[in-house]
């Protein structure tokens, strides 16, 4: 709190935009530096394909526009009850880390990089006690020059993670009811 508004707001924001070029940088390495296999749509023949450093990045933040409209579909009462069944816990994302990692290192890459554009993405929703609802604050206190106190902090921070235990608790549940259905794909 010490600290001048700038210093806190990056602090804040350092940690999305650390998670967000990491994944770029994953993206690089796949696309530019591994490359991957193309199937030809004329002759369905597979050939190793490589993009351009640039080419690569594009589609490093097509992903992470991608990433951010489903998040903001989570906003939308139209899509968010469809967001939140095609979403997944830690035993989902435990299933797919364990089947992209056999599947071989451009998979296991790809999976690292979609977990961090989905955390950096998910940490800027605007709910304490994400860095996002911190920002948020920040911006409040600087524009209305009042400090929000630290009761009321705490409050809006178990507001928070009472609705982020509860979206948990139905993740939870869909994977569970997965698991035992078999119904993963």
């Amino acid at each position: 709190r010490a600290l001048p508004f700038w210093k806190r707001s990056v602090i804040l924001v350092a940690g999305v935009f650390v998670n967000l070029l990491f994944a770029m940088l994953l993206f690089v390495l796949m696309y530019s530096v591994i490359g991957f296999e193309a199937q030809s749509p004329n002759t369905g023949v597979f050939y190793h394909a490589a993009l351009t450093p640039l080419q690569s990045l594009q589609a490093g933040f097509a992903y992470i526009g991608q990433v951010i409209a489903l998040v903001a579909s989570l906003f939308n009462p139209a899509t968010a009850a469809d967001t939140v069944s095609n979403t997944t816990s830690i035993i989902g994302i435990a299933v797919m880390s364990k089947d992209y990692f056999q599947a071989g290192l451009v998979e296991a890459l790809e999976f690292m990089a979609m977990i961090s554009v989905s955390l950096g993405i998910m940490n800027l929703l605007p709910i304490p006690p994400l860095d996002g609802g911190r920002f948020v604050v920040e911006i409040f206190q600087k524009g209305t020059r009042k400090t929000v106190s630290q009761k009321a902090m705490n409050y809006m921070s178990l507001a928070g993670m009472a609705l982020f235990l509860g979206f948990f608790v139905i993740m939870l549940n869909q994977d569970i009811q997965r698991f035992v259905f078999g119904n993963w794909g």
